[in-house]
């Protein structure tokens, strides 16, 4: 795709009023038509920057996952230790999945399971991929000052998977009970489980 802003632009146009639509009446629901007429241009136009449904979709995801990665980047480059870092990506981490959380359910409104299987788990799978990167450039980071001992990325990425798995976890836990009072502490000690293992 060329770099011509006005085309940027209308291509970011088109994913964001997906994006709304999706919200409004489900993923299922949503055709080519309906974003070419939310958008105010002809089907051609919108053919010029996606084949299809699938492809529209797959980049709002795409953009999804973009901007939370980076809005938890710009928070966590704002603390200072690594202790501070994983915090903060923790409790951005909560934040953010609760902010999109309406989105996703309204994706998966209509969708049998396959379906759900489908979209839903490569979400999931990218979105976690993209925060394991994110994690493990602080630990290099962090090991590069010698804040924290050399950890092997195996090990590294274990730690991760375990810090991505629990906060998931303690997200879904605390939706349930609808009381997000304790998220800090909770999110307290988690972090300084995480350090003291690695120390």
């Amino acid at each position: 795709m060329s770099s011509n802003p006005e085309q940027d632009q209308l291509s970011q146009q088109i994913l964001e009023t997906a994006s709304g639509l999706y919200l409004k009446y489900g993923l299922k629901k949503v055709t080519m038509d309906d974003i070419s007429k939310a958008v105010g241009k002809s089907r051609t136009s919108i053919y010029y920057y996606y084949k299809n449904r699938e492809e529209v979709f797959q980049a709002v995801l795409d953009n999804l996952i973009k901007e939370v990665i980076t809005e938890i980047d710009d928070r966590m480059n704002a603390r200072k230790s690594f202790e501070e870092k994983i915090h903060e990506f923790c409790m951005v981490k909560v934040k953010t999945s609760q902010e999109r959380a309406s989105f996703f359910r309204a994706i998966e409104a209509g969708m049998d399971a396959e379906e759900k299987s489908k979209h839903i788990t490569d979400a999931h799978n990218r979105m976690m991929e993209a925060e394991k990167n994110l994690l493990l450039k602080v630990f290099s980071t962090s090991i590069h000052k010698n804040e924290i001992p050399k950890v092997s990325i195996k090990e590294q990425e274990t730690v991760i998977f375990i810090l991505l798995s629990s906060i998931r976890g303690i997200r879904r836990e605390m939706v349930l009970k609808n009381n997000f009072d304790d998220l800090a502490g909770t999110v307290k000690t988690l972090t300084s489980m995480v350090v003291q293992h690695i120390s």
